[in-house]
């Protein structure tokens, strides 16, 4: 009995460590996602990445790795990702205008861009934007053998096809081109700074850089207001990115 006891944990520990919980992304391309997502009465979420981007390994390796998070997409989202050196995913990065990595794009079950993440998100920040998505979606499922009502009016297509309520201004605290540096320096902010901090994968001159961001302000009069008080109480330079 003995022996068998210890045989039996000795498969547990073989097997247990490679048993991780891990946010399964489907195969195909964004007009079988988009068609999934509709039939289903789901979202559907677009990974922007490359096998270059540091932080979107970041995020592979420990967000999209999350218990809490992959069961959440897994159950409630149809997730796809984009790969930008892909002729189709280069396709749809010009399509949508992804300037930097990673982006996350989410759309409603008609096909409206309802949410537009460009940062690399922890797992608790990628929760909060999913529950925040689950909370404002309302599914849209069309009965079977009928097709959506076409628009009419221009705007009234421009608004189904891709609306993107993003704000347009942050802080730039640094600008890198190792991206150890650009973790240093991110941990030496969080120390300080309590508002989420953002870095983003850009390119300069040709270059790879890492932009250190903080804030999302409607208006360059927050934005202004902030980076004041950045300077007063923290003596922290930055200016304001578009």
């Amino acid at each position: 009995m003995t022996k068998i006891l210890v045989l039996l944990s000795a498969m547990v520990f073989l097997i247990a460590p490679g048993i991780e919980a891990s946010t399964i992304f489907i195969e195909g391309n964004f007009e079988e996602a988009r068609l999934k997502a509709k039939k289903e009465g789901k979202m559907l979420i677009l990974d922007f990445y490359a096998a270059w981007c540091m932080p979107c390994r970041f995020m592979e390796q420990t967000t999209f790795a999350d218990e809490n998070v992959s069961t959440l997409i897994n159950e409630k989202f149809v997730p796809l990702k984009i790969d930008i050196d892909d002729f189709d995913g280069y396709a749809l990065k010009e399509h949508f205008g992804v300037k930097v990595l990673p982006t996350l794009l989410i759309f409603n079950s008609d096909g409206k861009v309802i949410e537009r993440i460009e940062e690399t998100l922890s797992p608790s920040r990628m929760q909060e934007v999913l529950h925040k998505s689950l909370k404002a979606f309302t599914p849209v499922v069309h009965a079977t053998n009928t097709s959506p009502k076409k628009n009419t009016t221009t705007t009234e297509k421009e608004n189904h096809s891709f609306t993107d309520k993003r704000a347009n201004y942050k802080i730039q605290l640094g600008l890198y081109q190792s991206y150890r540096n650009t973790l240093k320096f991110y941990n030496e902010l969080v120390g300080i700074i309590k508002d989420p901090i953002i870095i983003l994968h850009d390119y300069k001159a040709g270059s790879v850089v890492y932009r250190v961001m903080v804030g999302n302000f409607e208006n360059t009069r927050d934005a202004h207001f902030y980076l004041t008080e950045l300077r007063e109480k923290h003596g922290i330079e930055g200016h304001i990115y578009m």
